[in-house]
């Protein structure tokens, strides 16, 4: 078993991982659907699916100082990545992201901690959530 598979949360490309001591504070897994709304004879409205965004993921929490240079390496990626994390995983493109700190010292590695924010947008392959729905009727567009 390789040092990844005991990881509960990473990026990685064959180019970069970026795989941080600590697992984030917060992931937040949204998508969007584009629906159509009309009026109809009956004073309702008729609703049709035009189908739905993408996937965005937002991951915070705390890097560590000597993990810096792995995070700004996963900022500056511009080609696609595989996100493994609690809940959910697929391939992704970094949208945007930052760090701000330091905001704590970790005691046990006797070093600066600093907080992270990173959004990512899910191409829309490879796909898999826990507790996921078997709907075959949601594409991504």
């Amino acid at each position: 078993m390789s040092a990844l598979d005991k990881q509960d949360f990473y990026i990685t490309s064959s180019a970069l991982t970026f795989a941080p001591t600590y697992v984030p504070t917060r992931i937040s897994v949204s998508k969007e659907r584009n629906l159509n709304r009309e009026d109809n004879f009956c004073g309702t409205e008729d609703v049709s699916d035009l189908g739905s965004k993408n996937r965005v993921v937002h991951i915070s929490g705390v890097v560590r100082e000597t993990e810096l240079q792995s995070f700004g390496n996963l900022l500056n990626a511009n080609y696609p990545l595989r996100l493994i994390a609690p809940g959910w995983s697929g391939e992704i493109r970094v949208k945007d992201g930052e760090y701000e700190g330091p905001r704590a010292f970790d005691p046990r590695n006797r070093e600066p901690l600093y907080k992270y924010s990173l959004n990512v947008l899910s191409t829309g392959k490879n796909e898999a959530q826990e507790h996921e729905e078997h709907d075959h009727s949601d594409h991504e567009h």
